[in-house]
This record gives structure tokens, C-alpha cells and sequence, in this order.
């Protein structure tokens, strides 16, 4: 069986490139079989692979192998080179992608603007982001570009850039910080319909004295229903269901009911 070395490189392009440089051969003559095309990750941020093939050595005199001086990677083909990889070290960034790597030693506000705005440059373009920060917590403001792009419907696609972006950041970090992508005041209006929601609903439960179930919501969302509603005495809330997503149940409840006063004699 014939000995094969395994190379990898940001993609296929690459690594059949570093194979022919460190075997010395013409593409044309490189045995080669593609084990993995390499992905891009998220956005280009996490979960990027490189592409992988395995490369047959091919039966070459020994003095065309010799290494050159400075070179690292040419393995000697007398030396056992099955499942060894030779990683490819000289490829450049791509000056579109963040290079998270280099990135780490940046402050957790600076790490996740940097973060934050490839992620909202993927999605639209002119977007600004203003940062506000103390010791609890890290807030993104995005003002600018396709707004509604970036919210999705019901704030789904924001919801999916906070929940990523605090995944991101936290990973870097040694200690958790809350993260807030808010644009153009989306949450603060998101917060006050909410609550105007419960109130109506509350209402509604109370006239028919019946439970209302609402929703699907988010754990932020519900928080913020089940906060407006604490202090109403007339109903309770609960949440309902498995998952991300649980509904909200509204339940009236029924009022004391006193004991007449006896009748003065």
C-alpha cells in the first residue's frame, strides 16, 4: 500500500497547491482524493474548517525530495507518512472575514462591535453601531441600513444576532457579560406593546372570567408579561409549553368573597 500524506488549506485550491510545493510535482501528476471542501462557518466567524485532502506519494528518487533549506513541511519519503497532516501556515486572511483568532486580545466591547458589525454587514449595508457599556452590561445600538432586514419578523432575525453575538463574546471571555442589540429602539418598543398586550389581555380574562392563553414568546418576551401583570391582583400568569418558545397563560382570579356583617340589634 502505497505511503500518503494528508494537507490542509483554507480550500481544495489550496491545499492541492502546498502538495504539488512541498512533493515538488506538477498538479497534473498529483494522486489526490478530497476529504473534506472545508465551510465558511457562521458569517465567516465560528465553525470555519479547512479543506482536507490525502495526497498518494508518488515513487520519487530521494535526492528530488531533499528539503531546501528553510523549508518545514517536506516530509522525507523513507519516513512513515501515513495519517500525518501538513497544515497550511502561509495562507493570508481574508481582509472580508474577522479574524477572530487575532481578535481575542481585544476588550469584550471592542471584540463585539468588531463581531457584530460583520455580522450586520452581511445583512445590509451604511448600518452605524453605538456602543454603551458598564460593569452589568453591553449595549449595541444599530442605527442606519435596511432596519427591517435586520429585525425580521416579530424580531426574530435581531433575536438571532443578540443570541449569537453574546455567544460569541462570552466564549472569549472569562467572565459572562449580558449583551443588548437594539435597533433604532425596537426593544424599548417591542417592551411597551407587550405590556399594553397584557393589560388588555388581563382585562379581556377578567370579563370573561375565563383563562386566555397568548403567545408564542421568547424568554425575554414573557418576562416582560409576566412583570406587567405581577402586580394585578385580579389575574396570574404562567408559562406553558416545552422549548424556546412557550406560551402565556392568563388565569382570572376570584375575588374574596366576605362574610356579611351581622345585623346591629
Amino acid at each position: 500500500m502505497s505511503p500518503f500524506i494528508e494537507f490542509e488549506a483554507k480550500n481544495v485550491e489550496r491545499a492541492v497547491t502546498k502538495a504539488c510545493e512541498v512533493l515538488k510535482i506538477h498538479s497534473d501528476q498529483l494522486k489526490h482524493e478530497v476529504l473534506s471542501f472545508g465551510a465558511t462557518g457562521i458569517f465567516g466567524l465560528i465553525g470555519r474548517k479547512k479543506a482536507r485532502i490525502r495526497v498518494t506519494v508518488p515513487d520519487i528518487h530521494e535526492s528530488d525530495t531533499a528539503p531546501c533549506s528553510g523549508e518545514k513541511n517536506v516530509l522525507p519519503v523513507d519516513e512513515p507518512a501515513e495519517n500525518i497532516a501538513v497544515t497550511d501556515n502561509s495562507q493570508k486572511t481574508d481582509s472580508k472575514c474577522v479574524d477572530v483568532e487575532s481578535s481575542m486580545s481585544l476588550d469584550s466591547v471592542d471584540y463585539g462591535r468588531l463581531v457584530l458589525q460583520k455580522l450586520v454587514d452581511s445583512v445590509t449595508n451604511d448600518a452605524v453601531i453605538v456602543v454603551k457599556s458598564n460593569s452589568k452590561q453591553i449595549v449595541y445600538t444599530i442605527s442606519g441600513g435596511n432596519s427591517a432586514a435586520l429585525i425580521g419578523k416579530r424580531g426574530q432575525t435581531l433575536e438571532a444576532i443578540q443570541y449569537l453575538l453574546k455567544k460569541i463574546v462570552n466564549k472569549s471571555s472569562e467572565n459572562r457579560t449580558r449583551i443588548i442589540v437594539d435597533i433604532e429602539g425596537y426593544f424599548s418598543k417591542r417592551q411597551e406593546d407587550l405590556q399594553k398586550q397584557a393589560l388588555r389581555i388581563a382585562e379581556k380574562a377578567c370579563q370573561n372570567e375565563k383563562p386566555l392563553v397568548i403567545g408564542n414568546f421568547n424568554p425575554h418576551d414573557r418576562k416582560i408579561i409576566h412583570i406587567a401583570l405581577k402586580n394585578d391582583l385580579r389575574v396570574k400568569t404562567q408559562s406553558m409549553g416545552e422549548g424556546y418558545l412557550k406560551k402565556i397563560v392568563v388565569f382570572p382570579q376570584k375575588p374574596n368573597r366576605q362574610e356579611p356583617l351581622p345585623a346591629e340589634p
